[in-house]
């Protein structure tokens, strides 16, 4: 493969298709091949498997096929579904034998559908209004998720990684926290996307770590119910546990939700078991 499309053939495509971008869809395609190539530089080398979540135009499905990875794409949109095989074919045909492209909505997707026993990745420029529910959809259905590197919007990303005590710490935060780290990796610029988006954007690496799996409903549940009332002290927005359980836990019931960490959370949830 000589070298990865830019925006001409980008937009030539979508008109050839009859796509124009849609908001609903969060559809922002990447148009710069050096920036492409740049994301496909980092992905995750723990494994060469590699899911990508909303491929649009296969811009970033590319270099990622150019750098040796085995990569399943899931599309929402079924004109690109369709189309994405076509442009492999024309573009990287020697890489067909490592590409596959499923229409599925991704917060729908089971392991039947992937059909990988070993460890994978996600590397995505994922759609910007379900970014955090599709990263967590998969961390839940998929234990051999391994790492991820997404471009997302800079808001969401600050807070996928935000510290605790921070105004913008919530549930997110604690929720990804209890698979493993998240931190940014570098600001995107808005030049490389068509159409440019009205948001500033962010590439957020995770690692999975190993948590006590038997636990994760009840944590989830209790970071839940503390963030309902993140305003209100522990004793009012947990005021349903019994307080020396919490004293237990080694948890003060004057702080709010956002001064505990994932580690915490998880200690009042094993004290309930």
């Amino acid at each position: 493969m000589s070298s990865i499309p830019g925006a001409a053939w980008i937009k030539s495509k979508a008109s050839q298709l009859g796509v124009v971008p849609s908001k609903s869809l969060g559809q922002n395609f990447m148009t710069d091949p050096h920036f492409l190539s740049h994301i496909a530089s980092l992905a995750p080398t723990d494994s060469n498997r590699v899911l990508e979540v909303g491929p649009g135009l296969g811009s970033l499905t590319l270099p990622l096929l150019e750098r040796g990875f085995e990569v399943k794409a899931v599309e929402l949109d079924s004109r690109l579904a369709s189309a994405l095989p076509e442009t492999i074919k024309e573009l990287f045909p020697e890489s067909l034998g490592r590409f596959s492209c499923l229409h599925k909505d991704a917060l729908k997707l089971e392991p039947e559908d992937l059909k990988w026993g070993e460890e994978f990745s996600l590397v995505s420029n994922l759609p910007y209004s379900v970014s955090v529910p599709v990263v967590l959809h998969l961390l839940s259905h998929f234990p051999r998720l391994s790492s991820f590197l997404v471009l997302v919007q800079k808001e969401v990303g600050e807070r996928m990684c935000a510290e605790k005590g921070s105004k913008i710490y919530g549930a997110p935060t604690l929720k990804l926290a209890w698979y493993g780290k998240a931190k940014i990796v570098e600001k995107v610029p808005r030049t490389v996307f068509w159409p440019s988006p009205h948001v500033d954007s962010v590439l957020v690496e995770f690692k999975r770590e190993a948590t006590p799996q038997e636990l994760r409903e009840k944590t989830f549940f209790l970071i839940d119910k503390a963030f309902s009332a993140r305003r209100k002290t522990l004793k009012n927005s947990l005021s349903f546990l019994d307080k020396s359980l919490l004293e237990e836990a080694g948890i003060d019931l004057s702080l709010r939700p956002e001064n505990l960490s994932v580690k915490d959370f998880k200690s009042i949830a094993a004290l309930l078991s």
